[in-house]
């Protein structure tokens, strides 16, 4: 494994849930203003200003999660979804022979749990990838919300969809590509969701290990650096080790190489986030 290979020796078998002494509360009036799930569901549909105030209302207190922390599955959060204001977490399911496979990634303002929102949970674990600030929020609470509100009920349903169209695309770059293609595709896709809001920005934050990278796109790590090696010597992209930050610097023709055609991804509407002042 090459020096790039990132010292996050996740391990998938254990951990243990959050415990309420990891509580925090966020100081300043900002907090109380403030709904990082109307900040993320108003990408998906026009909220109106009491909309916003019924998602604050379903918003619990923040909690800061160390790396390796689990933050979903049995027993643990079952009854909520929850919101990623700062940090990377994983997915996983366990095999027919007891291993624990990563099958999804997490990144700042994604909202968990909405595959098995009316399943009970724990189908999955969920598991910290760095340390991180999420935000529970009740599901009888949201139910609520959605009861008093089409639109709420639509931002939800457009979210669970947006979030099946990317898990079914990553899946056909699994079946269909080679593993440069794989990798290629991994990081434009990781490109445009930390920068919904910039899509020039060519600078893509990476903490991840070639472990979770390859677990996640079904390859070694050994392949992994071999095709991060190979896109760096083509001039597509440059790795800065202690920043762990990949630098796009052909983006036209990694999109080629990729075949990262998907327009929902490279387009998804930054509505106005207050449609009207209802």
């Amino acid at each position: 494994m090459s020096s790039y290979s990132m010292s996050m020796d996740i391990n998938l078998q254990k951990g243990h849930c959050l415990q309420d002494k990891n509580r925090v509360s966020l100081n300043g009036q900002s907090w109380f203003g403030y709904s990082i799930y109307f900040d993320i569901l108003s990408r998906h549909a026009p909220l109106t200003r009491s909309e916003r105030e019924a998602l604050r209302g379903v918003q619990q207190t923040p909690t800061r999660v160390k790396r390796g922390g689990v933050i979903k599955g049995e027993n643990c959060h079952q009854g909520s979804l929850l919101a990623i204001q700062d940090g990377w977490a994983y997915s996983s399911r366990l095999t027919r022979e007891g291993d624990r496979k990563i099958i999804d990634l997490y990144l700042p303002g994604d909202i968990i749990g909405m595959r098995d929102y009316y399943q009970g949970g724990g189908v999955e674990q969920i598991v910290m990838l760095t340390e991180g600030l999420i935000i529970p929020a009740a599901k009888t609470k949201i139910d609520e919300a959605m009861e008093g509100s089409s639109n709420l009920a639509r931002a939800f349903l457009s979210l669970a969809m947006y979030q099946s169209h990317l898990m079914a695309d990553r899946l056909n770059n699994l079946i269909n590509h080679d593993a440069t293609t794989r990798i290629a595709y991994f990081i434009l896709e990781l490109h445009t969701r930390l920068n919904r809001t910039d899509q020039d920005a060519r600078e893509v934050f990476l903490p991840l290990s070639q472990q979770v990278i390859g677990d996640l796109l079904g390859m070694t790590n050994v392949h992994v650096c071999r095709c991060l090696n190979q896109l760096e010597l083509m001039g597509l992209l440059s790795r800065h080790r202690e920043s762990r930050i990949l630098e796009i610097l052909d983006y036209e023709k990694l999109v080629d190489i990729a075949r990262f055609n998907t327009a929902y991804t490279h387009h998804l509407p930054r509505l106005s986030q207050v449609a009207a002042p209802h």
